[in-house]
Parts: C-alpha cells; structure tokens; sequence
C-alpha cells in the first residue's frame, strides 16, 4: 500500500514537472515571431532547434505516460486520477507537437513570403525609376537630341515589355500563397494588385510619350527645314541688295542678265517656301504643342521672304532705269558724233 502510494506520488510529481516543462515550450511554440521578418533565417534555425528538442524529450513523455499506464493496469486505487492525467499530458503534448509543426509550417510560408516580397521590392524601384522616366519633360531640342530620346525611349519600351514575364511571375506566386491558404494571403494579394496596377499603368503615358516624341522630331525637322530657307535667303541677300548700277550699258546689260538668273532662281526656289509653309500651317492646325514657336518662325521666314522678293523686285526696277538712263547717254553721244560730222 505504502509503495502504492509512493508510485503514484512519483508519477504525479513526473506529470508535474512534465506539463510545467510542456506549458513553457508552447509559449514558444505558438509565439508569433514569424509575423516579424527580422532575422527570419535565425528564427528558421531557432524553431529547427526546437523541433530536435521535442523529439529529443519525446523518450521523457512516452516513460511518464508508459509509467502511468502501468499503474493503472496494476489496478491502482488512484486509477482515475491517473487516467486523467496521463489525458491530460497526452494532449499537452499533441497540442505542443501540432504548434510546434504549425509554427514551422509559418515560418517555412514566411521565408517564402519575405523571397517574393524582395521580388516585389526590386519590381517597385524599377517601376519607380520608369514612372520618372515618364515624367520628364523633356523632349530635345535640336533633330539630334530628340532622335538620342527615341532610341533611348525605344529601349524603355523594350525593358517594359520585357518585365510582364517578371510581373506573371509575381501573380502566379500570389495565386499559390491564396490558393494554399498562406497566414498573409489578403495582404500578399494586395499587394501584387498594386505592382500589377502601377505596371499596367505605364502604357498610356509611354504611349503618350512615344507621340510627344514623334511630334518633337516633326518640329525639329521643320525648323531645320525653316533655317535652311532662312540661311538661303541670306546667301541671296547680299546680290540682291547690291548697289551697283552699271557704269555703262554694257555693264547695266551685263547686271540685267545676272539679275534675271537670281530672279529665276527666287521664283523657282518659291515651291520649296510653300511646302515648308504648308506643313507648318497643317502642325499648327492639328494642335501642334509648339503651335506658337511654329507660328512665329513661320511669319518671320515669310517676312524674309517677302522682303528678299520686293528688294529684288526694286532691284529690277532700279537697273532697268539705269538701262533707260544709259541707253538715252549712248544714243544722246552718238547723236552728238553725227552732228559733229556733218559740220562743214
């Protein structure tokens, strides 16, 4: 009877010490640490730890419960009591082995979670490095800065095309974390509809930038094609503004015929104005963003031109009155010689 007493007394301070030791590894076991991604890799090692300790203790639990069950078939007159304990540890230790699997399940999903969040990440700085591409204002200005921009926009064209397979890559693993029922699916969900809305986002502004580009390459075109016009007015300036009048007829007849070949070359060169006229006025028309800059440059080359066609115009006034003056002094002098010969 004393041994009796003294068994279970044994068995009970075992209970005991092995629930108090079981309470404190479920602490651990169903802390929440893997919802902090600090140092997950030493978490991870920590909880690998922990596992090779239960499984190290598990020896320690089946002796308890095997030294109970053997006192219960010995009849004891404790047996209930026994019974209710050895349920009791039996079922400390199966929730401490399910949170110990669940917590490394966690943070197994953690670990996964924290690789595809760094996924995430690097795809936010690419998209923000993108978006203030897109920003820029900055459409060249001259024929060769605009066409450096286009290349140059040509192949941000190309990275984003090139990062839709970076972008399903990311849904396809958000779908898996959903669909497996990851602790943190809504907010992984959440966030993947972000990054897929800022890249989805892109197109209509790099769209709208590829045409600013193109309608900045059309306005540099024509101010090249402007200051062509305008550098071949003032090549021709200098003849038509000449001073020179002739000094005899043969020299005004001599003057006349140059003229009329610079005549002829403003009148043939005059399609040309018209056509860089003609798409200005049709940029202009179709809202052109530098309607204004066009506008301007436009009215100043016809301004030139006019200009250089009146100046030629008094040009030919001017020599033909030369002519006139110089053909009556010929024939007043050679009137003159006549009447000198006929003197007696």
């Amino acid at each position: 009877m004393l041994e009796d007493s003294y068994k279970f007394q044994q068995f009970e301070r075992d209970c005991d010490e092995t629930k108090g030791w079981i309470n404190e590894k479920l602490k651990v076991a169903t802390d929440d640490s893997y919802l902090d991604p600090t140092n997950l890799n030493g978490k991870v090692q920590k909880h690998q730890n922990f596992e090779q300790e239960l499984n190290a203790n598990k020896s320690r639990i089946d002796e308890v419960l095997e030294s109970g069950i053997e006192l219960k078939e010995s009849g004891h007159v404790q047996s209930e009591r026994i019974q209710l304990k050895l349920d009791e540890i039996n079922d400390l230790w199966q929730d401490l082995i399910k949170s110990a699997e669940k917590k490394g399940m966690r943070l197994a999903e953690a670990s996964q979670q924290q690789q595809y969040n760094r996924g995430n990440e690097d795809l936010e700085l690419w998209l923000s490095e993108v978006e203030g591409q897109l920003l820029s204002e900055d459409y060249g200005k001259d024929l060769t800065s605009v066409q450096n921009l286009q290349k140059k926009h040509a192949l941000l064209e190309a990275d984003v095309g090139a990062h839709q397979d970076r972008i399903d890559g990311i849904r396809i693993s958000s779908e898996q974390f959903v669909n497996a029922g990851h602790f943190d699916a809504e907010n992984i969900k959440t966030k993947y509809d972000a990054l897929d809305g800022r890249y989805g986002n892109l197109m209509k502004p790099m769209s709208n930038r590829k045409v600013r580009l193109m309608d900045s390459l059309a306005v540099q075109q024509l101010f090249r094609d402007v200051e062509d016009e305008e550098a071949w007015i003032r090549e021709k300036e200098p003849i038509i503004n000449s001073t020179n009048r002739g000094r005899d007829l043969i020299g005004v007849q001599n003057l006349i015929k140059k003229h009329q070949a610079s005549m002829s070359e403003i009148n043939n060169h005059e399609p040309r104005i018209d056509a860089v006229s003609r798409t200005a006025q049709n940029m202009v028309e179709d809202g052109h963003f530098a309607s204004d800059d066009i506008k301007n440059r436009l009215s100043t080359l016809h301004d030139h031109w006019n200009q250089l066609k009146e100046k030629a115009n008094q040009r030919k006034q001017d020599l033909d009155d030369s002519l006139q003056a110089h053909q009556y002094f010929a024939d007043a002098s050679e009137a003159e010689s006549w009447m000198k010969e006929k003197e007696p």
